[in-house]
């Protein structure tokens, strides 16, 4: 009865991720019109200015102006994030932003619940931001439009909080698999981008395929099956000297990868701190946007016809550079301001860019290293998107399957890695470690999964030499973290405490592994940091306010006082203060 039970469960999710697999399709193609209709009627109608297309999407690769040249772009830049912010702060303000980082946040914070409204404020939002020259692309807006219709469908439902969440992902893979055309790098990508640490919700997986595949299915009866970028026949890895150029490649691009989210966020926080209404900034950025592309047009948009250009060898060197930099100035202009689209392709562009500058730059001053163009474009950008975002694995597969560069499987593993490491390595004590402000390190850093990891906390605390009180059980845990009652756990009076950690301290900012260094140990069971529980390690680095979970006696509490502040224990700090010493206690004059 138990596995027939399994069985249906199974097959509902089945359908279920069909069931996202087709909406998301449509969805996306959906979207994918919108923006053709307001690219049409605002930055070509308007200004004149027609960008470079894909040639399997219907465009040239050629640039236009029309008769008053760049003078109206700043125009419409800034009228598409007024309109845009107004839209997204006036109906829905958690559509701001990258679309595929509030799903994620869903997904960890929320029990993958979207507002039903979110999906069709961020379909207009995007498409317009992105049709007005905003230099954002499609694929988040479309991450969270169908993350949004899985979180919605789930409701309609009545589905519990772990099924809406599978749909979410499903919802994303859905998505950027229509948009990408890459069924199986997107599944990956929708389970592996919640973590940081090379961490996957593997669980998942199945779901995550079959609505990839359908998605990618409804999408080629529109769009034809073809990748999305177009490579030579003869583009491939033959000479392994050139791992060298390719490393070159991986460690520039883990470098620039570790950069971009400390511009994107540092942005942000310069608008946030303007003293302005919100549904102005975005406007703000279109303007300081239009500005930059009176100089530079090709950052506008999501740039994809451009990065065909690069890929083809038919862009200098001096631009190569140039662009692979301003890119990440003019996301963070459209995106940090409140703007609505992704930063995928904008991160792809300055990848894609970065590596034909490298192939270029090498063949320019080493003649005989023949280095291909197309191959260093395409492998850039795998590796500068791998190391910003910390999705490694699911990058190097949609790469390959946007651009159909099978042959270039072994570079772009190397250089992916490169980058991620690097990246990782540089960012560890970043206020801005990733693109991805909702990720988590991992499984055991999401809420998510917090229940089995504090049942782990407890299991190691019974397992230790601590004798533990037979009063322990769950209930009083959810007593102590609703009013900060201590729980004794055993006889010689240590209990768990709800601490928070003291806003002076000077251990802000350190790791629990320098803090305690040469300072004996403090058992922290858990960590409460905004409405997330996080389980530490010696790696983790505390915050101001952070609430902590601890096992301590009173005595000991004084040796940790510039730390943490107990509220229970000063109060009986307080209290012994007040009153003196205990008499009963006192030595026999």
């Amino acid at each position: 009865m138990k596995q027939k039970w399994y069985t249906l469960s199974s097959t509902k999710l089945v359908f279920y991720s069909v069931l996202i697999g087709v909406v998301g399709g449509l969805a996306a193609q959906f979207f994918s019109e919108c923006v053709h209709l307001a690219t049409k009627y605002l930055i070509t109608g308007i200004a004149g200015y027609s960008p470079p297309g894909l040639p399997r999407e219907g465009g040239n690769l050629v640039e236009s102006f029309g008769k008053y040249g760049r003078w109206l772009i700043p125009v419409v830049t800034t009228l598409g994030g007024l309109v845009s912010g107004w839209l997204v702060y006036t109906f829905a303000p958690e559509a701001e932003g990258h679309g595929t980082d509030a799903a994620v946040k869903a997904y960890h914070q929320h029990g993958g619940r979207i507002r039903g409204r979110v999906p069709l404020v961020k379909t207009f939002a995007s498409a317009i931001t992105i049709g007005s020259g905003g230099a954002a692309g499609r694929e988040g807006p479309t991450a969270q439009i169908t993350a949004g219709v899985g979180s919605v469908v789930a409701g309609w439902l009545g589905l519990d909080d772990r099924t809406r969440r599978l749909m979410v992902l499903a919802g994303i893979a859905a998505g950027l698999s229509a948009i990408f055309r890459s069924p199986l790098g997107t599944a990956i990508f929708a389970i592996e981008i919640l973590y940081t640490d090379m961490e996957f919700e593997a669980r998942m997986l199945v779901y995550t395929v079959i609505a990839a595949v359908v998605a990618y299915a409804v999408n080629g009866a529109f769009m034809g099956w073809e990748p999305i970028f177009t490579l030579s026949e003869g583009t491939s890895f033959h000479d392994p000297i050139h791992l060298l150029w390719y490393s070159v490649l991986g460690i520039i691009a883990g470098v620039m990868g570790a950069v971009l989210p400390s511009v994107f966020y540092y942005t942000r926080d310069f608008f946030q701190k303007l003293t302005m209404p919100k549904k102005l900034k975005p406007a703000l950025g279109g303007l300081l946007l239009g500005l930059m592309a009176m100089a530079l047009p090709q950052v506008l948009g999501g740039g994809y016809g451009w990065m065909q250009m690069a890929i083809e060898g038919k862009l200098a060197i001096g631009m190569l550079a140039i662009l692979s930099v301003a890119k990440i100035v003019a996301l963070s202009f459209t995106i940090s301001s409140g703007g609505s689209g992704g930063v995928f392709a904008p991160t792809l562009f300055s990848g894609t860019m970065l590596g034909a500058f490298v192939a270029t730059a090498a063949n320019t001053l080493f003649p005989y290293t023949h280095l291909s163009v197309a191959a260093f474009a395409v492998v850039g950008m795998a590796a500068f998107f791998a190391g910003a975002a910390r999705v490694p694995i699911a990058t190097l597969l949609m790469v390959s399957e946007m651009t159909g560069g099978y042959k270039l499987m072994v570079p772009t593993m190397l250089a992916v890695v490169l980058s991620y490491m690097i990246q990782s390595w540089l960012t560890r004590n970043a206020k801005y470690p990733t693109l991805y402000q909702a990720q988590v390190r991992n499984r055991s850093q999401s809420p998510v999964h917090h229940t089995e990891y504090l049942n782990t906390a407890l299991s190691i605390v019974k397992g230790s030499k601590i004798k533990l009180s037979d009063n322990l059980t769950p209930i009083n845990m959810k007593d102590l973290l609703r009013v900060g009652m201590p729980v004794t756990i055993d006889d010689n009076g240590r209990s768990v405490y709800l601490g928070t950690v003291r806003k002076a301290s000077h251990h802000v900012g350190k790791s629990l592994k320098e803090i305690f260094q040469g300072k004996g140990h403090l058992l922290i069971m858990s960590i409460l940091r905004k409405e997330n529980f996080l389980i530490p390690d010696g790696e983790t680095v505390l915050e101001p306010w952070d609430r902590l979970v601890v096992v301590i006696s009173r005595s000991e509490y004084d040796t940790y006082r510039d730390l943490i502040r107990i509220p229970y224990l000063e109060s009986m700090r307080y209290s012994d203060l007040r009153n003196g010493p205990d008499e009963s206690k006192a030595a026999p004059g």
